[in-house]
């Protein structure tokens, strides 16, 4: 049976500033940071300034950042593509969704899905490296299911609540994406990037990745 979903990726502009913003200041959305949060609204804020500031125009950029949206819903998620070096063809990908409501289900894994069509066959990158909290269980059952691979474990990593937790690490390779593309074509072809770019121009809405 075939999968669909009516999210799709952008670029983050400066007007989504508040609504990211407010993601950073809420404590649930805290709690599956990568490292410690910043301490005060101003610290926040300029955060996100720098985060979605632009590279200048001649330079190859480091880091990207997306925004997750939906017709529907509007912005539900941020994502982050750091650490890229184009000369080796590899990045970290860190995918925040807001929304409790949303990070099982569809909209998490559509957006995982179009991520990776984006880093492999439109940035031409071959390898791809997640990390992720033990207790995150949705958003690394995701991973593996694309064929990533636990390649590390920080025992006893991150306090969360007055408890420590591990923090896994994931290596996926292009060969090993496309192999779980062609494997569940059927299934992931309302996800792709195709999808929603026709799904866009059908509405009109102009895709800005």
């Amino acid at each position: 049976m075939p999968f669909s979903t009516t999210t799709f990726i952008r670029r983050a502009e400066r007007d989504d500033l508040d609504t990211v913003v407010a993601w950073m200041e809420n404590e649930d959305f805290q709690r599956f940071l990568y490292g410690d949060p910043a301490r005060s609204p101003k610290q926040v804020r300029e955060k996100i300034v720098a985060m979605l500031g632009r590279a200048v125009g001649h330079t190859m950029p480091g880091g990207i950042y997306l925004l997750i949206d939906s017709p529907e819903q509007g912005p539900v998620g941020l994502l982050s593509l750091q650490n890229i070096s184009w000369r080796n063809r590899s990045c970290s990908v860190d995918l925040y969704i807001g929304k409790e409501k949303h990070r099982n289900g569809m909209v998490a894994a559509g957006a995982v899905y179009q991520t990776l069509e984006y880093c492999f066959h439109e940035l031409n990158l071959h390898r791809i490296s997640a990390y992720i909290y033990s207790f995150n269980s949705a958003s690394w059952r995701i991973f593996e299911m694309t064929g990533a691979v636990r390649e590390l474990t920080l025992r006893d990593h991150v306090a969360r609540d007055g408890v420590l937790h591990d923090l896994y690490g994931y290596g996926l390779l292009r060969s090993e994406f496309d192999a779980f593309r062609v494997r569940y074509h059927r299934a992931t072809e309302g996800l792709s990037l195709k999808a929603m770019i026709e799904a866009l121009g059908a509405s009109g809405t102009e895709p800005e990745v």
